[in-house]
């Protein structure tokens, strides 16, 4: 069947432009085992997966609990990450907080409660959380095509979220594509979408019943997935909404199995495991990327968190400083180094795989989703920066973390590690063999050396963070217009590893974030009727 790109009448022309195959010249470890984004042509049975000496001795943990990855399986783990929520419900009833409930009570260090408030004196306050409403601009709407596309597909945050990164994943043809990344909306629910765009469930639910997509192979069993994911997401919002005026201060207490459990599901997208194991990857590295999405969420949320109705924090959930309810800087750091090795893995040697493109695309959004206003939280923690640390390390879950998700401080070097240069040896060599390095240069400039430029002069400067956010979503949508997705995602890919352990972005905005003016104490940060 010969379909036109388009879903509901959004032209998809623009983004579904034909790729520019990475140059032949280039080392093994750039290129991707798929090099297509409609796969459709490709397609014959589906992949039973890796062979088993891939992962035999990584993810452990993760294969144990991931199995086949199947819906059965999926069910089952939802139906436990839901029972944990209703643990929480019951603990908010306990007459009073202790080690021995689900729900720690948690307060700053009297060392970093005296920064910050040194620092506020200073007038060096983090804004609340925005709502990520914010719509994209129209020159940016205007490369990609999408100018007369939902309301609620154009938000910075929707596009450069779940729109993007299955743009860049590919799907079996253009309009399952698009639907795809409706349905991966599920979790902007959330977020009070459905209060600011009346028009959100009726297009939401447009996609899940999608009867082309339904027919692609693999496209029921991802819409299934998705339903799965968001039982789970109403179960999440009934608690927060019940219960937020007494959740300040709160986190919940859980061990390794929990975490991971729970992860997968706070990562809200269960159409992309779905899509990722149909399509071939180990469903113990699926796994163990969409686990990693949650801490590389959090780490820009822990001051945040610490102050509003959320609970569910991965660093402020972790043993270190559950145990004494007390968030200590050296406690921040050895979660934040855990969460770095165990991730680096996916961003250095799986790059190309779907769950590990998302995870890379993270880094980008916190930039310009308009609503963890990264920028301003990394100039303001910039300071607390760990310096030094050149050395780039790895390490799996299970062996970054014990079993009762208390960090063990392992980790070992990582394999084929850059110089740590700010345009580092990895990437020079990735531009040299480029087929358009000046087009790839000004993306790797408007993503890591001008923002990093920003935020070691300690400034805060609200017009050049704009500017810096408007130049990077139009260098991202004139690389991927112009055919050059994979070298995007690459890009993408090593840049979030800078983030995470050589620039170490991450963590000037984690320390950044404790710094929040606390104006959603006891609220929830998401738009509301």
């Amino acid at each position: 069947m010969d379909y036109q790109p388009t879903w509901s009448g959004c032209a998809l022309d623009k983004v579904c432009s034909p790729i520019h195959p990475l140059n032949k010249s280039l080392p093994d470890k750039f290129r991707p085992n798929s090099t297509t984004q409609s796969w459709s042509q490709d397609y014959r049975e589906p992949k039973t997966g890796y062979p088993s000496s891939s992962f035999s001795n990584n993810y452990k943990e993760a294969q144990r609990l991931a199995g086949d990855g199947s819906l059965k399986t999926l069910i089952q783990l939802r139906d436990i990450s839901s029972t944990y929520i209703k643990t929480l419900s019951n603990s908010m009833g306990a007459a009073e907080l202790s080690s021995n409930n689900s729900l720690i009570k948690l307060r700053l260090s009297d060392g970093l409660k005296r920064w910050k408030g040194e620092q506020h004196q200073l007038g060096r306050i983090l804004p609340a959380k925005g709502t990520g409403l914010k719509r994209a601009s129209d020159e940016v709407l205007e490369i990609l095509g999408a100018s007369k596309w939902p309301e609620p597909l154009i938000t910075r945050c929707a596009l450069w979220g779940s729109v993007f990164f299955n743009m860049c994943i590919g799907a079996y043809d253009a309009p399952s594509m698009f639907s795809n990344a409706v349905t991966d909306m599920a979790f902007f629910r959330e977020h009070g979408y459905h209060h600011v765009f009346p028009e959100f469930d009726s297009l939401f639910n447009s996609a899940m019943y999608d009867q082309h997509a339904l027919q692609t192979p693999g496209g029921t069993e991802r819409r299934a997935a998705v339903a799965i994911g968001v039982e789970y997401i109403n179960d999440k919002i009934v608690f927060e909404e019940e219960n937020q005026a007494n959740l300040e201060g709160l986190s919940a207490k859980m061990n390794r199995q929990t975490m991971q459990t729970v992860s997968l599901f706070e990562s809200s997208l269960l159409g992309l495991v779905s899509e990722a194991i149909f399509r071939g990857s180990d469903p113990a590295a699926v796994m163990n990327d969409m686990v990693l999405s949650c801490p590389a969420t959090d780490v820009v949320d822990v001051g945040s968190d610490l102050v509003n109705s959320e609970v569910m924090n991965s660093f402020l959930n972790t043993a270190d400083i559950s145990d004494t309810g007390i968030v200590t800087e050296e406690a921040l750091r050895q979660v934040y180094n855990a969460y770095a090795h165990a991730g680096s893995r996916t961003l250095a040697e799986r790059w190309w795989q779907p769950t590990a493109q998302m995870l890379a695309l993270l880094y980008q959004w916190h930039i310009v989703n308009h609503r963890h206003n990264f920028l301003r939280r990394a100039v303001l923690g910039y300071c607390k920066v760990q310096y030094g640390l050149s050395d780039q390390r790895e390490a799996d879950m299970d062996e970054a973390f014990d079993e009762n998700l208390h960090t063990t401080g392992f980790s070992r070097p990582l394999k084929d590690a850059c110089n740590g240069a700010d345009t580092c040896d990895t990437v020079s060599h990735f531009l040299e063999h480029s087929k358009n390095p000046s087009l790839i240069r000004h993306l790797w400039q408007c993503l890591v050396s001008d923002p990093l430029e920003y935020v070691r002069k300690g400034e805060v400067d609200g017009l050049r963070e704009a500017e810096l956010e408007e130049a990077l979503q139009l260098a991202m949508a004139k690389t991927y217009t112009e055919g050059f997705s994979l070298e995007l995602c690459w890009i993408m890919a090593h840049a979030g590893h800078h983030a995470w352990q050589i620039n170490r972005m991450y963590e000037a905005a984690m320390f950044g974030s404790l710094l929040d003016s606390e104006a959603l104490a006891g609220k929830l940060d998401r738009a509301e009727a």
